[in-house]
């Protein structure tokens, strides 16, 4: 019977594959040094070394990972057993397994340039470096400009992953669409991974955003561009705020001080102050939710008061709609806040009556559950559980997700029981998706039953959404600390 690697290719006899010399690196490495050969066998080098060996062959994406442990234990039947005899690694890899095989079979199915950035991520961890490769070729090779921008666009935050003669290729391509729209989106998307690029390509983008001629293009650009403020140099990050300051009010305004919030640790105070200052003197409901829903994300680097006064404004924001949008987005920021501070913003999402009002707001408080008392958490579980509307459930279930691990066991299995129970394959999906971002958290019997349930649905979309959440959800935890 033919020899297969962990995507189900065939081994061919006398050849490695890419992923097998990985692997097979880490072993040699590892022989040199403890004077064992493998002709002599492997019974005389120590198990805790063949278990180190495959942590470190395990130490990379979740596709290199899976193929390099799988290609260790074909090789010899001894390393076989001693990597499978330590639980954690035999955890670690068969959580993969399901995932790559779904992948694969996913993989030709779904247009590039219709794949969202968070699943595109996904699909870059989940590749080797050829299969990589061949994604970037795939998004470059588009020969019509939107999908060629949509396709650069999903995948900026996946940019990290990808070699540096990749990341050039993609930015380049962007610079080079001669569509202003289309070049507006494929540097939006770049601008998710502005912090793995170099220097150049950074200021590259930067200069390319501000020079855009249309107000809601540069709007869209500089707004994306927020998240990697850290990456610039303060000269850079004055020009992009004082672009914004220069926007007349509008959705371009909001959106461009919402997308600076994310970055307001790496500007210098008074350039904070005039980014709250702006969001606050905003007429508009809608407009100023919206801004200070982004500026949430930062809230740590403001003073009490900065902090204290988009506090206020939210809860005074008379729509609830608007309101929900606004406690929303301070939810990132809770564990800055006062208790007092707290406590009102809980209270406030909890006392709006509509179904949806409610979920969003509980969603965006998921990711500051860690800094509640466990009273306002256990409130918080229980509204979403009793949610009628299974959308509106489904998306307060994903956004809690992100304080899985702030949570006791019970109300963790109470989540993940309400998501698997969802009828709707969509709101299932977005559910599963959701709580991939607490994957440590939950025992491996849940996270099994998590695959389980994303392997089980029958539509592409919705089967590589909530994979797409668990690998990334695998990739930021490394589920369960399996490789420490």
């Amino acid at each position: 019977m033919d020899r297969t690697d962990a995507s189900g290719a065939p081994i061919k006899p006398g050849k490695s594959s890419q992923k097998t010399s990985l692997s097979q690196v880490a072993l040699e490495a590892a022989l040199d040094r403890s004077g064992t050969s493998p002709k002599s066998g492997f019974q005389d080098l120590p198990v805790e070394l063949v278990q180190a060996i495959s942590r470190q062959v395990a130490s990379g994406s979740a596709g290199d990972a899976a193929a390099g442990l799988h290609a260790l234990m074909l090789s010899n039947k001894f390393l076989k057993g001693a990597i499978l005899a330590e639980t954690s690694v035999k955890e670690h890899y068969e959580f993969l397994q399901p995932l790559i095989g779904a992948f694969k079979a996913l993989k030709p199915r779904l247009a590039i340039h219709l794949v969202s950035s968070h699943m595109l991520a996904s699909m870059a961890a989940l590749m080797g470096p050829k299969q990589r490769q061949g994604l970037v070729a795939a998004a470059l090779n588009l020969t019509e400009e939107s999908p060629k921008a949509q396709a650069i666009a999903g995948l900026g935050a996946g940019l990290a992953t990808l070699e540096r003669s990749q990341q050039q290729a993609l930015v380049t391509a962007a610079l080079g669409l001669a569509d202003e729209r289309h070049k507006t989106l494929a540097i939006s998307g770049l601008g998710a991974g502005l912090t793995a690029l170099e220097r150049p390509q950074q200021e590259a983008l930067v200069t390319a955003a501000l020079g855009l001629a249309d107000a809601r293009d540069k709007a869209e650009a500089i707004a994306v561009l927020g998240a990697g403020l850290a990456a610039l140099e303060p000269p850079q990050q004055e020009e992009l705020v004082t672009a914004i300051l220069g926007l007349a009010e509008g959705f371009q305004k909001a959106r461009t001080i919402a997308g600076l919030g994310a970055g307001l640790a790496a500007l210098e105070p008074p350039l904070q102050q005039a980014l709250v200052k702006a969001a606050l003197d905003l007429t508009s409901g809608l407009l100023k939710a919206e801004s200070i829903a982004g500026l949430g994300a930062g809230l740590a680097a403001l003073d009490g008061t900065q902090q204290q006064a988009l506090v206020t404004a939210a809860l005074d924001l008379t729509d609830e709609w608007h309101k929900s949008m606004a406690i929303a987005g301070l939810g990132p920021g809770l564990a800055a806040l006062e208790r007092p501070q707290q406590q009102v913003l809980v209270t406030a999402a909890l006392g709006l009556a509509d179904g949806e009002d409610k979920a969003q707001a509980i969603a965006g408080l998921g990711a500051g559950l860690a800094a509640l008392e466990r009273s306002q958490q256990e409130a918080l579980v229980t509204a979403v559980l009793r949610l009628a509307d299974d959308d509106y459930k489904a998306q307060a279930i994903a956004g809690l997700g992100a304080g899985l691990a702030a949570l006791e066991q019970p109300q963790q299995q109470a989540l993940v029981t309400a998501a698997l129970r969802l009828a709707n394959e969509g709101y299932k999906s977005q559910a599963i998706a959701g709580l991939g971002a607490g994957l440590a958290a939950l025992e491996p019997a849940q996270q099994q039953a998590l695959v389980a349930a994303a392997l089980g649905l029958a539509g592409d979309w919705n089967k590589a959404r909530a994979l797409a959440g668990l690998v990334n959800g695998y990739q930021a935890s490394k589920v369960r600390d399996y490789l420490r």
